[in-house]
């Protein structure tokens, strides 16, 4: 029999390996009166009166929590805790999981971005090439590629200003356009609008990163699409930007409740 200590350490180290780069990890038994955890990225829909469903990227499964205040969570990477008696098999839907009455930790939530039309950004003057610069920190940070109405990337995304006592941050604006000419049915093609501005007056400051979600549930009638397609993102350099996804991918999960 392990020691508490051992399996303490065990634990730990588990939860870190998953915390850089593991969208979820292998069940885990911690001695807390025979819960499991394991941590997992993806989208959480529901309210405070029936319930939160939390949609797996990384694996075909939802965890239904019965807790208050997660209507403030789109999407985002968490921890999940549970029993053994409570993950079963759908009915409806075969191998899809259902692990019910979840307790939930919210790690990291993922800012949300929806695309908006060339003329919209036009009209606004997001897209003027005067404003806008290379992003070359951009990269796609779902490895499973699009799914769920959303695809996730990374980049530079605050500038932190030290002030000694304390701190000063600034968003950097960041947009996702489409220009409805430039599409086809096998491919899906953003443009990425990264405005990176540092207020006057600050000397000491640093870039940080940080994670979106863009939403491209709204762009499932843009046109007819293929079954299978491709998301191409020009962000100003001369890398390809290219993930792919399928045509039922631009569908958002939803709450259910004959499970």
């Amino acid at each position: 029999m392990k020691t508490k200590r051992f399996s303490c350490s065990i634990y730990a180290w588990t939860l870190f390996v998953c915390a850089f780069g593991l969208v979820s990890c292998h069940d885990l038994t911690i001695d807390n009166g025979g819960y499991l955890s394991m941590m997992n990225r993806g989208t959480i829909v529901g309210n405070d009166e029936d319930g939160y469903y939390l949609f797996s990227d990384g694996r075909n499964e939802v965890a239904i929590c019965y807790g208050k205040g997660l209507d403030k969570y789109e999407r985002a990477y968490y921890s999940l805790s549970f029993k053994e008696e409570n993950r079963f098999f759908s009915d409806r839907t075969p191998g899809f999981t259902i692990i019910d009455n979840a307790r939930v930790g919210i790690m990291e939530t993922y800012k949300v971005i929806r695309p908006i039309s060339k003329a919209e950004a036009d009209k606004w003057g997001i897209t003027h090439p005067d404003s806008c610069s290379v992003d070359e920190n951009f990269y796609f940070s779902n490895s499973y590629g699009a799914n769920c109405g959303y695809f996730d990337f990374s980049t530079l995304a605050t500038i932190t200003h030290d002030l000694y006592t304390h701190y000063e941050y600034a968003s950097i604006p960041i947009d996702l356009v489409y220009d409805p000419a430039r599409q086809s049915p096998d491919t899906l093609r953003l443009e990425l609008c990264y405005r990176p501005h540092v207020p006057e007056g600050w000397e000491k400051y640093r870039y940080e990163a940080g994670t979106f979600s863009c939403d491209i549930s709204g762009l499932a009638n843009l046109q007819e699409w293929n079954d299978s397609l491709c998301i191409v993102v020009d962000t100003g350099d001369k890398q390809l930007h290219y993930m792919p996804i399928s045509k039922k991918g631009f569908k958002k999960p939803e709450p259910f409740f004959d499970f």
